[in-house]
């Protein structure tokens, strides 16, 4: 390992459904990462908890009540009585000594020197986890966000009209923000579609971004699916799968003209900037698409109920993707 790198964290974050589980996987395989399951809490902790202060008693009591009624912190595998001890035992604790509670308890049950987190939604908190961790770095694993909205909602998780909690349009939304930010240089993007073509390629990037040497065993992800929490292994089956091309541009043969053109028409501009190519691209198809993108958002609020009622009384189709 490279000299100044061995206890800087790092975050992998973007939006869910873009690969940020097998790269979890990969990086997990590498003899001095390891990388816990997605954790979610800091958020919550950054947004209620001061983050560069010691904590009063009852912050560092408050602190420990959000990590472990944390809806993922069984995955964690250690006890709530046991960090609360611990937490108890720290003198004038800070936020990230309570935080880091959990990190060593990983890092001494893997005996690896250094953790990464996967946790997408961070990409909202990049400024409170460099407060917490100064110099970590972040990787922001990109892919087409046609693919993504398929693959979100073959989860049944949302409705991509409802562009507003569509995770990929938000973390576009954050990537405007860092791109021109002092945080700028702590980033690593990396496209999905990379890392499935070349993935021995892609990953020397990152471990020369993270310090690290490469080791050819980390692309051996499968033998490590185990490392996914078990209620979650159905939604990512794929995993055991070899990388194959026909996990890029799924859309192409997933999307009717009529849902593709609703996709590009909210999220065209992100598509576009990010170098994505448009099914609707010609410049005669931009008063459409405006008007598209501004009646689905307009009536988002009533899809959302209509077309599930409309669904289950066999009146709309069950598998559309709008």
């Amino acid at each position: 390992m490279r000299e100044g790198t061995k206890s800087t964290p790092f975050f992998i974050v973007g939006a869910g459904r873009s690969g940020t589980t097998l790269l979890r996987l990969i990086l997990a395989g590498h003899p001095h990462i390891h990388i816990p399951p997605e954790t979610w809490f800091i958020k919550d902790l950054v947004e209620q908890l001061p983050l560069d202060v010691p904590l009063k008693e009852d912050q560092v009591i408050q602190a420990v009540e959000i990590i472990t009624t944390a809806y993922r912190w069984p995955d964690m595998d250690m006890g709530a009585d046991k960090l609360r001890a611990s937490a108890t035992l720290l003198k004038s604790p800070k936020l990230v000594d309570v935080i880091n509670l959990v990190y060593s308890e990983q890092l001494k049950r893997w005996g690896k020197p250094r953790f990464g987190d996967k946790t997408p939604c961070y990409i909202g908190i990049l400024r409170e986890l460099n407060i917490l961790y100064p110099g970590c770095k972040f990787i922001h694993l990109i892919r087409d966000g046609r693919d993504v909205a398929i693959s979100t909602m073959d989860m049944s998780r949302i409705r991509y009209y409802d562009r507003q909690e569509f995770e990929w349009w938000s973390a576009m939304q954050y990537r405007r923000a860092y791109l021109n930010s002092d945080l700028a240089a702590q980033i690593l993007e990396v496209r999905y579609e990379n890392l499935v073509l070349q993935p021995e390629a892609t990953m020397r990037q990152i471990c020369d971004f993270l310090g690290e040497e490469f080791h050819s065993e980390m692309l051996d992800w499968r033998d490590r699916i185990d490392l996914v929490p078990a209620r979650e292994q159905r939604a990512h089956t794929k995993l055991v799968r070899p990388l194959a091309a026909d996990a890029i541009g799924v859309w192409q043969h997933r999307l009717s003209a009529w849902e593709c053109l609703a996709i590009e028409a909210c999220l065209q501009h992100d598509l576009k900037w990010l170098g994505y190519r448009l099914r609707f691209s010609s410049i005669g198809w931009v008063p459409l698409l405006t008007a598209i993108r501004w009646s689905l958002l307009t009536a988002a609020p009533l899809l959302i109920r209509a077309i599930p009622y409309l669904q289950r009384r066999h009146l709309f189709p069950q598998k559309i993707y709008i």
